[in-house]
């Protein structure tokens, strides 16, 4: 009876470290994809104020419609690249 015990307290002692294994990986995980959501959130803020300084530049001067297609087409690629890798 007590050789049970003792292989049942083993395993629950086990099992509580794979559990608290566990959580710290979830733990890590929400956090990592917290903190790539405020990446691409921040990389968004800094295209779109490049673009309004852009169309700031172009008011002033008078000068033809920019166009930011190509920019952000370009940014779409890199950030495909990121995530592939």
């Amino acid at each position: 009876m007590q050789t049970e015990a003792e292989i049942k307290r083993q395993l629950l002692a086990e099992a509580f470290k794979y559990d608290m294994q566990l959580a710290q990986l979830k733990v890590q995980s929400d956090l990592n994809k917290f903190q790539e959501q405020e990446d691409r959130k921040d990389e968004r803020t800094k295209i779109q104020a490049t673009q309004q300084s852009e169309l700031i530049d172009q008011r002033k001067n008078n000068t033809l419609p920019q166009s930011f297609e190509n920019n952000n087409n370009n940014f779409l690629e890199d950030f495909g690249d990121q995530l592939n890798a």
